[in-house]
């Protein structure tokens, strides 16, 4: 059912009354840009809409245009959420939102082209159907870089901004790939700011994400916090490392069949090397870098979101500045604390409630 015009009748206002907002495009001039949106120019389908590729014709320049659905419920939440969250943020591992435009009730989204696509298609391609550049196989220098290179674009949103920001949706999927395989998250629409101050929640109606991905709390607590971003961040890391999707999409128990079970049973066993993806050459990965990642991202996964790295600590390790964290041989049980680290006093000694209001309802995406 298409959602009503009036359930968000002043899109515009918000987004313009807002600092952060980037350049507003006009709807013919995308529509130019991207052939009308034609389907030789589909680059991909998301949780709420279409990305199309663009060539901006006075400047001939290559974008990338999101087209959100219009039957969506959260489209329009999403869409005015990315606009005026990310607007203005500037990483050179976030991918740039540099534009947007809402008219005759098209909610369109700009972006810059990310010639590379996404991160999942090269994980895990199995058809003939897809562009041939997508069955390169991604040696380790470049699994390593893209990890190294996600970990600092969530540690800026943790740490780097004025701000602390939520992602709430890290995936493959939602990880893009410059010309020169540089790696760069993408997709705000989730995103929330957590404001550094007592009692700061964000409502809403639904646990958002994506199964395989999320913390096993979130579903007891229904909220979101710094620790379910660094989860799904390990998540991303074992897929990385392993080529293997984060769970068995038949599998009723998503974590008893997911590939954290599966990576911290072969841990306990002392045979962690052999989840290393088979395509990746033994000579040219050192395995003891290989599995002080694995490691990493399995320290990432704890049940418990207190014994979670932090982003800072992810870093230190990945540049070996710092050990791995001590990993249980052992998966522990899932143990609910309700003191979580964001939970806790910050650096300068005040209280971060990094939380989002109880969810009632589940949104996979």
């Amino acid at each position: 059912m298409e959602v009503q015009e009036d359930t968000y009748p002043r899109i515009e206002d918000q987004i313009q009354h807002s600092s952060m907002a980037p350049k507003k495009y006009r709807l013919k001039e995308l529509m130019n840009a991207t052939g009308g949106f034609s389907h030789q120019n589909k680059l991909g389908e998301g949780g709420f809409g279409t990305v199309y590729k663009g060539i901006l014709g006075k400047i001939n320049k290559e974008i990338a245009v999101k087209r959100v659905s219009k039957n969506s419920r959260q489209g329009k939440k999403e869409f005015i959420a990315e606009v005026t969250t990310i607007g203005s943020l500037h990483h050179k591992n976030l991918v740039k939102l540099i534009g947007w435009c809402y008219e005759s009730k098209e909610l369109l989204l700009v972006y810059e082209f990310m010639p590379n696509g996404s991160l999942d298609k090269y994980l895990f391609n199995q058809s003939s159907e897809l562009e041939s550049h997508y069955s390169k196989v991604l040696d380790w220098k470049t699994r390593n870089g893209v990890i190294r290179d996600v970990a600092q674009a969530l540690d800026y949103l943790h740490n780097g901004c004025e701000k602390r920001l939520l992602h709430r949706d890290i995936k493959t999927s939602n990880i893009m790939l410059d010309f020169d395989y540089v790696a760069k998250l993408g997709d705000f629409g989730l995103a929330r700011i957590v404001q550094m101050r007592k009692e700061t929640h964000h409502s809403t109606k639904e646990i958002a994400g994506t199964p395989g991905y999320m913390a096993p709390e979130i579903f007891l607590t229904g909220r979101a916090t710094v620790e379910t971003d660094i989860y799904a961040f390990g998540v991303l890391v074992l897929e990385v490392v392993c080529g293997k999707r984060p769970r068995n999409m038949y599998a009723q128990d998503d974590y008893k069949y997911s590939i954290v079970y599966w990576v911290w049973e072969l841990y306990e066993e002392g045979k962690k090397v052999s989840a290393v993806d088979d395509r990746i050459s033994s000579e040219e990965a050192e395995t003891e870098k290989v599995e002080i990642v694995l490691i990493l991202g399995l320290s990432c996964c704890h049940p418990n979101p207190h014994e979670r790295p932090t982003m800072k600590t992810v870093l230190m390790v990945l540049n070996g500045e710092a050990s791995p964290p001590m990993v249980p041989i052992e998966r522990p049980a899932f143990v609910w604390n309700a003191m979580p680290s964001s939970f806790k006093q910050n650096e300068n000694g005040s209280l971060i409630s990094g939380t989002l209001t109880p969810f009632t309802q589940l949104s996979g995406r």
